[in-house]
C-alpha cells in the first residue's frame, strides 16, 4: 500500500498528492460524482474542499467524517506528474522498508516476531516518527532475509 505524504487542493475540484515514495499525483474528485454522489458537496462549499488533510498514518484524505478517499483510491486512479520529489531521510527508508515487506507478504506483527523489535516501534518507523539506530535497521533488513547497501553520493 502506498501512503500519503501530503496533499494540496488544485483549481477545477483537483488533487495533488504527494506519496511517502516521492511520487506525486494529480487526482479529480470529479470522477467519483457518479459513484458516490456525495463529494459533489465539495463543489458547493470551496472552502470545504480547499481543507483537504491527509489522514494519520497517511492512509487516505478527508475532508469531513462523511468525505473521504483511501491512498490506495488516489494510487491507482490519480495521473502522475514526472515530479518525484526527494523526502527526508526517515520518510525514504519507511517507503522502502514498507514496500520490502509488503513484497514479502510480512505483516509487522510476524516482522516483530522475526526481530524482536516492537510492532509499534516498527509502526513509528514506517511512518517516519522515529530515529531508528543502526542496530535496529540492520535487525529489520535481516528479519526479511536482505541486507543493506549504502550509497552516498555528493550533490554538487
Amino acid at each position: 500500500m502506498k501512503k500519503i505524504e501530503r496533499v494540496k487542493a488544485l483549481p477545477q475540484f483537483g488533487l495533488l498528492i504527494v506519496f511517502q515514495n516521492g511520487v506525486e499525483k494529480k487526482y479529480n474528485i470529479r470522477q467519483l460524482y457518479t459513484i458516490y454522489p456525495q463529494f459533489k458537496e465539495l463543489e458547493h462549499n470551496e472552502d470545504l474542499f480547499s481543507n483537504v488533510k491527509v489522514d494519520v498514518g497517511g492512509y487516505g484524505v478527508y475532508w469531513n467524517d462523511e468525505l473521504d478517499i483511501a491512498a490506495d483510491e488516489l494510487w491507482e486512479n490519480g495521473i502522475e506528474t514526472d515530479i518525484v520529489h526527494t523526502l527526508d531521510i526517515k520518510k525514504r527508508f519507511a517507503s522502502r522498508l514498507i514496500a520490502m515487506r509488503d513484497m514479502l507478504n510480512m505483516t509487522q506483527r510476524e516482522l516483530s516476531e522475526k526481530t524482536g523489535i516492537a510492532q509499534g516501534d516498527i509502526s513509528k518507523i514506517e511512518n517516519g516518527n522515529a530515529n531508528p539506530s543502526l542496530e535496529t535497521i540492520d535487525r529489520l533488513i535481516k528479519g526479511m532475509n536482505g541486507e543493506i547497501d549504502f550509497v552516498i553520493k555528493n550533490q554538487s
